[in-house]
Parts: C-alpha cells; structure tokens; sequence
C-alpha cells in the first residue's frame, strides 16, 4: 500500500506570534522608543530656548517703546537708566538676567544720543547665552546745529 502524505491545513496554518517573533518586537520597540525620548528632551530644551528669546526679545521692544515715551532729551542720564535697569529684571522669568544700557554721546553729534540695551541670562545648564541687543536714538529736536 502508498502512503501519501496528506496537507493537513490545520496542522500548517499559524496562529499568534512564536517567542522568537514577540522578543524582535520588544527589541524594536524599545529601540525606537531609546531613540524618541533623547529626541523630544531636545526638541523641548529648544523650545524653551526659543521661548526665552522670544521674552527676552519682547521685553526689550516695550523697553525701548516706554524710554521712547517717557524719557526726554535731558533726563535720558545713566542713572535714571538704572532705575529701569532694577525693575526690569525682576519681572522677567529668566534665569539671572542681566541688563546692561550702554549711553553713547558722540562730541562731533551733539544733538544725538545713542543708547544700546544688552540683556543677557543663563539657560538651563548654567551657561551664558548670546545677548539680545537694542539699539535707540534719541534726537534732540530743540537743538538746530
């Protein structure tokens, strides 16, 4: 008599996941995963970087718009510019911001002013970042030489 070897479907047909199958899965999962966490602390870390300039860019502009309206040609001295110095930099939510104004009289100008206004602080790591700088003039209008 012949034998002949019968395809018994129940036998050949596969259902669910080998061992084998389920720990590559685990391997890739976590792979991708080992790699996503290091990805999104970053793109967190630049957020926050570029939230703080954008604050630090917007604290100077109201800065300059408020010198602008209530500073005249006369009063506008390094020391009236420390009492806006003081205040500032308690109302921001930077890390040890500093603000520097830097009063610049040129002798062959006399009817202009300049004034630069550098804010700096640190980021989360304790380093220095770059500052962000303004520059106004001021014009004195009464003066016609």
């Amino acid at each position: 008599m012949i034998y002949k070897h019968q395809n018994n479907s129940e036998w050949n047909k596969r259902s669910g996941f080998t061992i084998f199958e389920a720990f590559i899965s685990l391997i890739l999962v976590s792979t991708a995963v080992s790699i996503t966490i290091p990805t999104l602390r970053v793109v967190n870390l630049q957020r926050k970087t570029l939230n703080e300039r954008f604050i630090a860019t917007t604290t100077l502009a109201n800065l300059s718009e408020r010198l602008k309206a209530e500073e005249t040609w006369n009063s506008l001295t390094s020391q009236r510019l420390d009492s806006y110095q003081e205040e500032v930099t308690k109302k921001l939510s930077l890390k040890e911001p500093k603000l520097a104004f830097n009063l610049i009289e040129n002798p062959k100008l006399p009817a202009i002013k300049q004034l630069i206004i550098q804010l700096t602080w640190q980021n989360p790591y304790g380093e220095i970042v770059d500052p962000v700088s303004l520059s106004i003039w001021f014009y004195n209008l009464e003066d016609k030489t």
